[in-house]
């Protein structure tokens, strides 16, 4: 049975427009909100509008009728495109738009498509773009680190929705699993045998990023304890990287990083996986989405933003002074993440690969 909705809002509302957030790793952490507003307007016409590079997370998902990418063509800074985006969305009159971004040009971009009635966040000087803007939890005069997935989910709550769960949620596709198992073929990746991957790239920093020889000692320790696969994803651009871990280690990796994997392939390979062995960024919450253990190697961010209740693993931190910066490049020495040993991280790895083979 639905909530009642906002009055101001009004009883029937016929389409809805979402404008996504652009992170990897929050795409992922709004799907509980996604779901949550698919759920309260079962009969509602709902567009979701994101970035292109972010579409292949949603495939299959079942919430939406629309899908709308915003990529180089129709950007901001495409003044042509743009203008032909909004008027693409003006066209479809929609009834309510719910802003995940915080920014001040997607406030804008709902403005002037003539959304009628639009909530989010009062953030970066857009309040007045907003019909109904919502303030950060504060605590102790200060902004309250809030997990992700909350924070969106306030958003639905302002809207008059009921929060039936909160689990992160993802779909994959037919071809995506065709894919791995080809790439599983390639590589000879023995299904029998634990399957572990390393993922080291961060888009957010190079400040999230731990060591070559950190994840090379890890994947030497681990297969000293235990017969299994060991591969790394990364980004098409960050194949170097996967190279400087594979060629550091003294047992065997296998770089899958030259592979073409878009987040459709990589979607599929992680839900194959035992375990997942991160820094704090996209693939980690692709994990706890098909609830695969995945242990996070995490220092300069707050670990309220992305920690998830059903997360199953384990978060390493280093103990040092100057944990949760949120600064994308670190000043000092980045001792942060140099810190974190490799032997803690295998010693946990292979009691997680135990407790989930018992």
């Amino acid at each position: 049975m639905l909530c009642k909705r906002n009055k101001n809002i009004t009883d029937s509302v016929n389409k809805i427009i979402i404008r996504s957030p652009n992170w990897v790793g929050d795409v992922v952490m709004a799907t509980p909100a996604f779901r949550c507003i698919r759920e309260n307007f079962p009969n509602a016409k709902i567009c979701i509008l994101l970035k292109s590079y972010v579409g292949k997370l949603i495939d299959n998902a079942p919430w939406f009728d629309e899908i709308v990418q915003i990529d180089e063509n129709n950007s901001k800074g495409k003044a042509k495109g743009y203008t032909a985006l909004i008027m693409q969305l003006r066209r479809n009159q929609y009834d309510l738009g719910i802003l995940f971004p915080n920014s001040f040009s997607s406030a804008a971009l709902f403005w002037l498509a003539g959304v009628r009635y639009r909530i989010g966040y009062k953030r970066d000087a857009r309040n007045f773009l907003l019909t109904k803007g919502l303030n950060r939890l504060k605590e102790n005069g200060r902004f309250l680190p809030t997990y992700m997935a909350d924070y969106y989910l306030r958003l639905c709550s302002e809207v008059g929705c009921t929060i039936r769960s909160k689990e992160l949620e993802l779909f994959v596709t037919e071809q995506g699993q065709k894919r791995t198992a080809e790439i599983f073929e390639k590589y000879r990746i023995n299904n029998e045998k634990p399957f572990i991957l390393f993922n080291p790239g961060a888009a957010y920093g190079s400040s999230k990023c731990w060591t070559a020889e950190g994840f090379a000692r890890t994947a030497d320790i681990i297969q000293s304890e235990m017969k299994c696969n060991i591969a790394v994803v990364c980004a098409p651009h960050e194949v170097k990287l996967g190279e400087d871990i594979k060629e550091r280690a003294k047992s065997k990796i296998i770089n899958l990083a030259g592979n073409a994997l878009d987040l459709e392939v990589l979607k599929s390979i992680i839900q194959k996986s035992d375990l997942l062995i991160s820094v704090d960024s996209g693939p980690r919450h692709i994990a706890v989405a098909f609830k695969k253990p995945v242990i996070t190697l995490m220092g300069p961010n707050d670990p309220r933003y992305s920690s998830s209740p059903s997360e199953i693993g384990e978060v390493i931190r280093a103990d040092v002074d100057c944990l949760a910066c949120q600064l994308k490049v670190c000043p000092k020495d980045h001792r942060c993440m140099i810190q974190i040993k490799p032997e803690k991280v295998a010693g946990v790895s292979v009691e997680l690969i135990r407790q989930n083979k018992r």
